[in-house]
Order: C-alpha cells, then structure tokens, then sequence
C-alpha cells in the first residue's frame, strides 16, 4: 500500500490506460471578491474562498483526484481583481489563460479535457474565457473544454456570452442555483465596482458596531419630556443626558459608517453630489458629536437644571431639525425624494458607479443551445426557505425585476431601503414627534410639523406600500449579517451557499464528464 499524505485516501497505484491517454483537468474560478488583487497570482483570500467548512467543495473535489486514471486538480489558486465590471472579468479570461499556458506547457501536445467551476461572475469569466481561446493561438489544438459548473452564476442576456467553438461535443452544463440568491438574481445586473463587496461591508463591523450601540439606551426617559409642568430631579435628569450621550454616540458611529461606505466608492463620476451629500452627512455627524459632548458634560453637573427646556437647548433642537428635514425632503412620491436622487446619480447607468444595466438569470440554457444541463436547484437546503417566507420574496423579486425592466431606478433603491424599516416603525417615531409639538413653537415648531406631516409621512406611505416582511419575527433581534431574509444575508450568504459544498447531483454530473477513466486500483479505505 503506497504512503499517504494527511487528507489524501489511501489508493493502489493507477492501471495503464488501454485507450487514448486523456488528461482531465479541473480548474476553480472565484467570483466577485478581493478588490485589493490586481494579479494573476496566488491571493490569500482566494485560498480561504473555497474553504466554508470541513467538507468544502474543493476539499471534495480533491478527494476525485485518485479515482480517476489521469484527473488533475489545478492547486494554483487562481485569482483576479474581482471588480464587478466588464472590463476585469475580460482581464480575468487573459489570466486563467495565461495560468494554464505557464502550469501546463508541457501537455500542448497532449489532449486535455478542461473541467471549469465558477462561482459568481467566475461562470462568466469562464464564458469570457470561451471566448478568448477562440480568438488567441495560444491555446493548445487538442484542448478542449469537457464541463462548467456555474454556482451562482448571473447570466447575462448580452454580454459575457458562451462561445461554443472550444467546447467538447459532449460538454456537460452543471448549473447549481438557490431561489433566494438577489445577486444572482437582481444585484449583478448593476454592471459596477463590486456590488457585492459593498454590500458585503455594509453588513459587518462598522454598521453592526453601531446599532448595537443604537439599542444601548433606555429610550423610556424620554417619556418625561411630556410632562407640562416643572423640571426634572437630579436622579432623572442625570440618567437622561447619560442615555443620550449613548444615543449620540450610537448615530456618530452609524454616520461615520455611512460616511466611510460611500467614500470606499473610488470614481471621478458624481464628484459634486458626492461631495455635497457627503458634506450634509457631515454635518449631521458634527452636531451629534457636539451634542454628545455637551451632554457628557452636563450628565453629573448642568448650570441652571435638568428640564425640558435645558434638554431642547443641549441637543441644539432646531439645528437637528433643520438638518433632518434637508436630508429626507420629500413631497409626494420618489420622484421628488433628496435621498434617492443622490443615491439614484450614484447607481445611474454611465454617469454613476454602474457602466451598465442589463437583466441577469438564474438559467443558461438560452446560451448553452442544446447542450445537456444538469440543473441543481439548491434552494430547499437554504436555510432561509424554512422561513416560509417564499411568497413575500417571490413579490419582493418580482416587484423589483418589474421595476427594473421599466426604468425606475429610484423605485429600485427604496424597495431595497423598504427592507431595513417598517411603516410601523416610522409611526411610532412620527407620534413621538407629535408629543413634542406640544412643549415648542416658533420655527422649533415648524420644522417638527415639516418632518411629521410632509417627509416622514410621505416615506411612511413608501415603507408601507414595498416592506415585503422578510425576515421572520425569530431573526429580527439577529446581527444584520446573519439575519435570514435581510437584504444583506439575500446577497451574500444566499449568493455563498452555491460554493460551501459539493452538491451530489453536481458530483454526479462532474463525474460523468471525465474522460481519462476510473482508477479501477483506486481503494478509499
């Protein structure tokens, strides 16, 4: 019995192949990932891409290695900049050339079958790359593409489309998919740079640092504003300026959040929205810092009292009011909305970060023209689907797919936003408000009736029309990243879920696809 390696199976030495010596050759493709590698080289966070768990696909996929008389599993960890643009998916197809002309000069005269498995816009750097070897003489004449398996993969209807010139007669289709992928499904139809990594920062660290922080206070304090009468004893005015130190800090960390998501959107497009939207946000966080530290300083002592009045001077009341009323003007509908007019230049097609718009699918078979599909429909094994929220993500889907194909991309951003925020939600805060009205006037007055009765109740009829209620009563007290039906779960957990196993029926059909014959000597014992 020959010598093992730790993770190799124990196997007998392979029998000589009778007919034709064929070398199959199986090839990992990462998707949408790592914005900082701009080579062709191995990358760490490649190599920790395929290695979700014990029985990761590629762990798997290795262990085939021995069963078969001639199989190779490339163990360079390919990898490209993963900017979710055209032109670096292009760039990717001349790279995983290149990869294999250097790693495997010696086989230019030999027949290779090429087993090629992408996740996310990986499929469509393969399909790139289909396309390239057609055009590029270096591709060796007795090559020829046997497989793709495509996880996750969005497929263009235009665009990175399927070259059948180098495939073989027998090229297998292995496409492996989950329902509630909105990557896949809707976020990669925006052409940009990586939408997916922002999304993907959006839900950790930061964001998450700073709605916890959000929660900390005890917001019944508040309830003693509405007295009519008098002013607060030291016990309860101390307790409220400590809970609303820790409320600001709270909204200073999420702006800060905010502030440095934005900022990671590296263009010279939009320059003067982003700055003056930016700056507004800006503004936003100055007073929150300066009321925070005002509020730090009075919570033990305050000149004067603990009152109604002290608070409203403390917080800089009419200031706030002002700058909120700015941030979420609105009239009537999106159309007139501040936020999504900035945030719709940011995402518009050419002048924005997005150098196109084009509908994806969950289904090649427009591009594979007869080729056999083995359609692995992983979406049971979703944790998500055990929800039973099927129905509300089908009208989510199908609300978002509707408005897209009818040019409404300020629709889009607040059917997103929707997700984040229930009307309810809005109303609770808007009947806060309501109780205020009473102890100010003047402009204090003005603006607070503004907010109520014009911005908040305009985006309170918005929230109610496209909140889906995604997410299960259970989840809803979960970190945002794990959180099944949120919209940042929706884009990356569900978009991972393709790629953290090897998938029997995608097993089965790769299997089929070798051609250099079983290792009949092979033991996995």
């Amino acid at each position: 019995m020959a010598n093992v390696t730790f993770g190799q199976p124990r196997f007998s030495p392979p029998e000589a192949t009778k007919d034709k010596l064929i070398y199959d050759l199986v090839m990992f493709v990462p998707g949408t990932t790592d914005p900082l590698n701009t080579s062709a080289l191995k990358h760490e966070a490649n190599k920790e891409y395929w290695r979700a768990n014990m029985q990761n696909l590629r762990a798997r996929v290795k262990e085939l290695k021995f069963q078969y008389n001639n199989l190779h599993i490339e163990d360079e960890f390919f990898s490209w900049s993963g900017d979710n643009n055209t032109q670096e998916r292009n760039a990717a197809a001349e790279r995983l050339l290149d990869l294999f002309l250097r790693n495997y000069s010696g086989w230019k005269r030999k027949e290779v079958h090429l087993h090629l498995i992408g996740h996310s816009h990986g499929g469509n750097v393969i399909n790139e790359f289909t396309d390239l070897i057609t055009r590029d003489n270096r591709f060796p004449e007795f090559w020829k593409i046997k497989s793709i398996t495509y996880l996750s993969t969005p497929f263009f209807q235009k665009k990175h489309q399927l070259n059948h010139a180098k495939l073989h007669k027998n090229c297998k289709i292995i496409n492996v998919h989950n329902e509630y992928d909105i990557t896949q499904r809707f976020v990669a139809d925006f052409t940009l740079i990586n939408l997916e990594i922002l999304i993907t920062n959006f839900q950790k660290g930061d964001f998450d640092k700073a709605l916890a922080r959000l929660k900390e206070p005890d917001f019944k304090v508040y309830d003693m504003l509405n007295r009519k009468l008098g002013g607060l004893n030291l016990a309860e005015g101390r307790n409220m300026w400590r809970q609303t130190a820790i409320l600001l800090d709270g909204v200073s960390l999420l702006l800060s959040a905010i502030l440095k998501y934005i900022n990671s959107i590296k263009t010279d497009k939009f320059k003067t929205e982003k700055k003056q939207f930016t700056g507004l946000l800006g503004r936003l966080q100055k007073w929150a810092n300066d009321a925070r530290t005002t509020f730090i300083s009075h919570q033990n002592s305050r000149p004067g009292n603990y009152s109604r009045g002290a608070f409203f001077d403390d917080i800089n009341l009419l200031h706030i009011l002002r700058l909120l009323n700015e941030f979420l003007a609105i009239r009537t509908n999106e159309n007139d909305s501040y936020l999504l007019g900035v945030l719709e230049v940011f995402f518009r097609e050419n002048t924005g970060i997005t150098d196109s718009i084009e509908e994806t699918a969950w289904n090649p078979k427009k591009q594979t023209k007869g080729l056999e599909i083995v359609d692995v429909n992983i979406t049971p094994d979703e944790i998500y689907d055990a929800r039973n929220k099927k129905k509300n993500f089908d009208g989510f889907i199908n609300g978002i797919q509707a408005a897209q194909r009818n040019n409404k991309l300020r629709e889009i951003l607040m059917r997103l936003l929707s997700q984040f925020v229930t009307g309810a939600q809005i109303q609770a805060i808007r009947d806060k408000i309501s109780t205020l009205e009473y102890v100010v006037w003047g402009a204090e007055d003005d603006e607070l009736v503004l907010l109520r009765e014009t911005n908040l109740r305009v985006y309170q009829g918005l929230v109610t029309r496209y909140n889906a209620d995604l997410i299960a009563r259970y989840d809803k007290e979960l970190p945002l990243a794990d959180r099944p039906g949120g919209i940042p779960y929706l884009a990356t957990v569900s978009h991972s879920l393709s790629h953290t196993q090897f998938w029997e029926k995608a097993e089965i059909g790769l299997r089929s696809a070798f051609s250099s014959g079983v290792n009949k000597g092979y033991n996995k014992k």
